[in-house]
């Protein structure tokens, strides 16, 4: 596992959707999910931020995000993570998405190999439509899968991201569970060294402010925007 994270002792809580009952104090970061249509983009977010997985597949069109709630050394955390369409024909409405982002997870599918071909051309865009020193994860996802379907070698997954300097790379599953809660957890560590260890400064580029909302019972909406 590519792993480039400073080591540090971290203690890192996730607030479960009952848990919170006033988002105030806590300081937001935009998280964008990319990579080629049925890689499972989705799934990971839901399986992520609210433990739940559907085998049915609705390709999504246009963007959603999440809102999930973390404490890192005492301070509060709020990643906004977006789910983005996957599809080619809207690549370029995807550009737009990567602004204000303050990391980048990106994703294919270990049982289709052209998803992890086009690895290449994604990293270009994430390269192209954000700062150089922006983080960004691998993931490779659909692991619990059997290995007579898998395509792409753990190994493979693991020389792309030392290649391309990427911060962290895993192989993951959302149907399980498996390495899902974890990467989220080494975005929120990553995040919490990249900005608030490092100076104010830093920290206050990469917040992003958004309006309220929470993962409660009461309000736990995706919000969705149309691609078309």
């Amino acid at each position: 596992m590519t792993n480039n994270i400073e080591e540090e002792e971290l203690k890192i809580k996730k607030f479960e959707e009952n848990e919170i009952t006033d988002v105030g104090g806590f300081i937001t970061f935009k998280i964008i999910i990319v990579g080629n249509s049925g890689v499972g983009k989705s799934s990971f977010l839901k399986r992520g931020a609210q433990n739940k997985y559907s085998d049915s597949y609705q390709a999504t069109i246009g963007f959603e995000f999440l809102l999930m709630y973390y404490e890192v050394n005492g301070v509060k955390i709020k990643l906004q993570v977006w789910d983005t369409c996957g599809q080619e024909m809207y690549r370029s409405l995807i550009q737009g998405f990567y602004r204000n982002t303050a990391l980048t997870l990106l994703m294919y599918a270990v049982n289709d190999q052209k998803s992890f071909d086009d690895l290449d051309n994604w990293v270009k865009d994430i390269k192209n439509n954000t700062e150089n020193d922006q983080p960004i994860f691998l993931v490779g996802n659909k692991c619990d899968l059997d290995k007579d379907i898998k395509r792409v070698p753990e190994d493979d997954g693991k020389e792309f991201a030392s290649q391309n300097s990427l911060v962290y790379f895993t192989e993951a599953s959302a149907k399980t569970g498996y390495h899902v809660n974890e990467t989220f957890e080494k975005m929120v560590g990553q995040l919490y060294k990249e900005s608030y260890l490092k100076g104010k400064n830093n920290f206050k580029k990469l917040r992003i402010e958004t309006p309220e909302g929470s993962l409660t019972k009461k309000n736990n909406d995706t919000e969705r925007r149309k691609c078309c």
